[in-house]
């Protein structure tokens, strides 16, 4: 348990000086305090918390990409060029799930996450980085264990990621660590996460370390040059960052689960191990979430598209469940009009879609499209 459930602490305290004890402002602070009381102990009990692990509180509902600074309990690195994103589930333009500009992904956990470019493309030396604080600081000489997910999301035609990076690290200090524009962090990671990392399903990384210190903050990334990392293009034509989405951070006490002595520089003698994805063999889909039928060449048509998986029907319905487009084999995708030659009026169309696997796995999917003119 890492956070207080308040729904579910109650209190029941009388003030013997009031007749009505729901109205005496005795009983409200008095409530405030045995909570604030029963969340330290908590604390406690169960170890050390990351401050908004799960990027659920945040200062407002996304936007855009860059928004890094709504994520309440994360912080930066000193450079205006370390700019991380944000998503929520409730989020709108850059800022919404599950579509991103990015790649799309649903929340491993609750309604938000967080991604950022751990590289650019070899020889840029572009990095972002994602730092996080304790809720206390570590108590130098224990055990920890930390524990979060990671991934590269479903690509889209549209996206500029693809490429997969080795070596991503953590390092933990006290205070956030500085970074010159978007230059890489050169410091030596406490934990290093050494094979290349592309994957596109939710993936766990846990590992144990010794706090030297009174650590306050840890960060993510990858630090050094690129020379030090491996660097692979894993899909796409020309991919130009390694972007990773990330969720649900922890970290509890680890009794008894390592010594110092048996803990290399780097992190634990034994990798987390990380299930790579096969793109040649693995199936895949995407629809878009948006077209424009006005006939300039760009984005004229709406189709969705499969990997290693077959197409059994795909079909779009007014808001009302007319259907205006029944998609046959070998078609470009719907142009906007109807079955009866008339444009379609722009607004929010349902799709609907069936696919196959080799395995001969029924795959129904559903979702919106907004038609724009």
């Amino acid at each position: 348990m890492n956070q207080v459930d308040w729904k579910r602490i109650s209190f029941v305290v009388k003030c013997v000086s009031c007749p009505s004890p729901m109205k005496c402002p005795f009983i409200i602070i008095a409530s405030f305090c045995l909570i604030l009381s029963a969340a330290a102990g908590l604390n406690k009990l169960h170890g050390q918390m990351i401050v908004n692990g799960g990027f659920e509180s945040l200062v407002s509902l996304p936007t855009t990409t860059g928004q890094w600074f709504l994520a309440s309990g994360w912080t930066s690195t000193g450079s205006s060029e370390n700019d991380p994103d944000v998503y929520h589930v409730q989020g709108n333009g850059g800022g919404d799930l599950p579509e991103t500009p990015v790649a799309i992904v649903s929340p491993y956990q609750g309604m938000a996450i967080a991604g950022f470019m751990a590289s650019g493309t070899p020889g840029t030396n572009r990095r972002e980085y994602i730092t996080g604080t304790f809720s206390v600081p570590l108590n130098p000489g224990a055990t920890y264990r930390m524990t979060f997910r990671m991934t590269n999301g479903e690509l889209t035609p549209f996206s500029n990621g693809g490429l997969g990076i080795g070596g991503l690290g953590m390092h933990f200090s006290m205070g956030p660590l500085q970074q010159i524009a978007s230059s890489p962090i050169t410091v030596e990671p406490n934990f290093e996460l050494t094979p290349v990392f592309f994957s596109r399903n939710w993936e766990t990384i846990s590992f144990s370390f010794v706090a030297d210190a009174a650590w306050t903050h840890f960060t993510w990334g990858a630090f050094g040059y690129d020379g030090e990392h491996t660097i692979t293009v894993e899909e796409g034509n020309a991919p130009t960052m390694a972007y990773c989405f990330v969720d649900d951070f922890t970290v509890v006490l680890d009794d008894g689960a390592i010594t110092h002595d048996e803990i290399t520089d780097k992190g634990p003698t034994v990798k987390p191990s990380v299930e790579m994805v096969n793109l040649e063999t693995e199936p895949s889909w995407f629809v878009p979430n948006a077209f424009t039928p006005n006939g300039d060449g760009e984005n004229d048509s709406f189709r969705p598209v499969w990997n290693n998986m077959s197409l059994e029907r795909f079909e779009v319905f007014s808001r009302w469940g007319e259907l205006v487009y029944s998609m046959d084999e070998g078609e470009a995708g719907w142009n906007g009009k109807t079955q009866k030659g008339k444009e379609a009026e722009p607004g929010m169309y349902i799709w609907q879609m069936e696919l196959i696997e080799d395995s001969g796995k029924k795959v129904s999917e559903s979702g919106a499209i907004v038609l724009i003119r």
